[in-house]
């Protein structure tokens, strides 16, 4: 499950056993790469081309020269909310993890490099798109648990900072 927030909005993005629902409701969607940046959804019958701008757990896109700030959250991120904490605090900063399930395209980092935060880390292919996973804080790469043509299941353990 993922949360999207849009302003004072709050949407719940569930992609399990390849079906999508929005607020626990079905909804038909598809998204088609068009360049590095923008993409083509088709929500419920209706297209959407859409420029996002990616950022650690938050984007910017645009529609029809309108822009919006978008912020996700993981399970892992809406329950350390929950309990007051901040997910950069503990394990989740020095754990980089899959969101959703998906393909392992590209492994940018190796063991013993330093990192910036917002560095990109793993580029991920989940559902047509690819999606640059970024260092969640500075640091130096202790483990790669990742691998180019490698299936992996949501919340698998990607990289690991010291």
């Amino acid at each position: 499950m993922l949360q999207v927030r849009l302003g004072d909005q709050a949407f719940d993005l569930d992609t399990a056993d390849g079906n999508v629902t929005l607020n626990g409701q079905p909804v038909d969607v598809r998204l088609e790469r068009l360049n590095p940046t923008t993409v083509l959804l088709v929500l419920d019958g209706q297209p959407h081309v859409l420029t996002i701008e990616q950022g650690n757990g938050t984007a910017t896109v645009t529609r029809g020269g309108q822009r919006m700030d978008v912020e996700f959250k993981d399970e892992t991120a809406l329950l350390l909310e929950a309990f007051g904490f901040d997910e950069a605090d503990g394990a989740a900063e020095r754990e980089v993890r899959a969101p959703m399930p998906g393909l392992v395209l590209r492994v940018l980092v190796e063991p013993g490099e330093a990192v910036e935060e917002g560095q990109g880390l793993v580029v991920l292919e989940a559902m047509k798109m690819e999606n640059e996973l970024r260092a969640p804080a500075a640091g130096t790469i202790a483990t790669v648990h990742a691998e180019p043509g490698a299936a992996v299941g949501k919340n698998d353990l990607l990289i690991e900072l010291g």
